[in-house]
Formats: structure tokens, C-alpha cells, sequence
């Protein structure tokens, strides 16, 4: 082998050799940048572990707090309930006892307004109550009296704290069903009579055109508000 082919021969194994040397080295740096990014995903990984397990516990502590929250409320809605339950009954209490009281004050006038209208009283009922054919009715008061030409008139009184409108057609059914408990009041003439502490005064019209008697509070004990029907 010539001398030249030889030197050519050694010059290009030492280009394969730096060749391969360069590809080393760049081998060598990826590796070592994939190290260095393995190395930052396992940081990071570890890092969003450790705030998703922090987050996990938060999340644990707020379902506590709602669980102890909608205990707090179901026991709060209880209480609530059984308030509006015990008020209820209360008020119901209350309305019965101004109901009472307010027929304690009116009915035991009624007899005294009747003599008042120029009238003679032959019997007075107070709390009058009917049974009969599973029909039940109460009346505050009912005076049988008798004009002064001496025919029967028969006052049949209901009591109100506040006078509505749809009382009146209460009342009318009430005195319709009396006839079936007394018979004899049937020929006899039935004035109503409705008496509350307050009436308010479109009422009177519906009154004076139903032929009911209204009577409140007034300065002699109780005062009709439109006696004309009477006369």
C-alpha cells in the first residue's frame, strides 16, 4: 500500500472518530436534558400531588361543615315548625277566647236593646245550641219578644269581632236552619241581628237590604245603626 493511500486511510478513520465523538456528546447533552426534564415533571408531578391531597383535605373539611350545616338547619327547621305549630295554636286560642269574650259582652245587651226599640221581652236564650238530624248550629242569642200591637217577634242574635260581608250569608243559612229546630218560630217575624265591635259602613246598605239589624258598641251600651228596619 502506497504511503498516500495510507494517510488518506488514517485521515478518514480520525473523521469517523470525531464524527462519532460528536455524536456522543450530543447523545450526552440529550440525555442530559432528558434527565433534567424527567427530573421537573417528577417535581412537578409531586408538587400537584401534594396540592391536589391539600385540596382533597379541604375538600373533606368543607363537606363536614355542610354536613354539620344541614344538620344546624334540619334542627332549625324543626324548631321553626313546631313554633309556627305551637303559635298556631296559640292564636287559635286567642280567637276562640275574643270570640268568647266578645259574645260575653254583646250577647247579654241584646235582651236590653230589644226592650229599648219599644218592645216587650217574653223570653230571652243566650248561647243557644240545636242538635238534630246530624245538623248542629249555635246561636249567641235569640229574645222572643212581642211588638205593641202584642204579635211575636223574634230577635236572633250573632256576635263578630269584625263584621264581613260574607257573615251575612252565613248568618242567612243559620236562621234558615232555626225553623227546622223551632217550628213554631216559622209565622212568627225573625229579625236579624248582627253585632260586632267593628262594622265597617258599606256594610250598613247591605244590611238595611237584607233586614239585619246591626249593632255595635256605643255610648249607652249597645246602639243599633239602623233601627228603621225594626219599625
Amino acid at each position: 500500500m502506497e504511503l498516500h493511500e495510507i494517510v488518506a486511510k488514517l485521515t478518514n478513520q480520525e473523521e469517523k472518530v470525531d464524527r462519532t465523538l460528536k455524536e456522543l456528546e450530543l447523545l450526552r447533552q440529550i440525555s442530559t436534558d432528558n434527565l433534567m426534564a424527567v427530573l421537573e415533571l417528577r417535581k412537578y408531578h409531586e408538587g400537584l400531588s401534594r396540592e391536589f391531597k391539600e385540596f382533597k383535605n379541604e375538600m373533606k373539611a368543607f363537606k363536614d361543615e355542610m354536613r354539620v350545616f344541614k344538620d344546624e338547619m334540619r334542627a332549625f327547621k324543626d324548631e321553626m315548625r313546631q313554633s309556627i305549630k305551637e303559635l298556631n295554636r296559640r292564636w287559635g286560642e286567642l280567637a276562640n277566647r275574643l270570640g268568647t269574650i266578645t259574645e260575653d259582652i254583646f250577647a247579654p245587651g241584646i235582651p236590653y236593646l230589644v226592650k229599648s226599640l219599644g218592645f216587650g221581652v217574653r223570653k230571652r236564650m243566650l248561647n243557644v245550641e240545636y242538635k238534630k238530624d246530624q245538623m248542629y248550629n249555635q246561636y249567641d242569642a235569640i229574645v222572643v219578644a212581642e211588638d205593641k200591637d202584642g204579635r211575636d217577634v223574634v230577635f236572633v242574635a250573632e256576635v263578630k269581632s269584625q263584621l264581613r260581608a260574607d257573615h251575612f250569608d252565613d248568618f242567612k243559612t243559620k236562621l234558615e236552619n232555626l225553623a227546622i229546630y223551632e217550628p213554631e218560630y216559622v209565622n212568627k217575624k225573625i229579625v236579624p241581628v248582627l253585632a260586632a265591635f267593628n262594622i265597617p259602613e258599606d256594610l250598613i246598605q247591605l244590611a238595611n237590604k237584607r233586614g239585619v239589624l246591626l249593632v255595635r258598641m256605643g255610648g249607652e251600651y249597645l246602639e243599633p245603626l239602623n233601627p228603621e228596619i225594626v219599625s
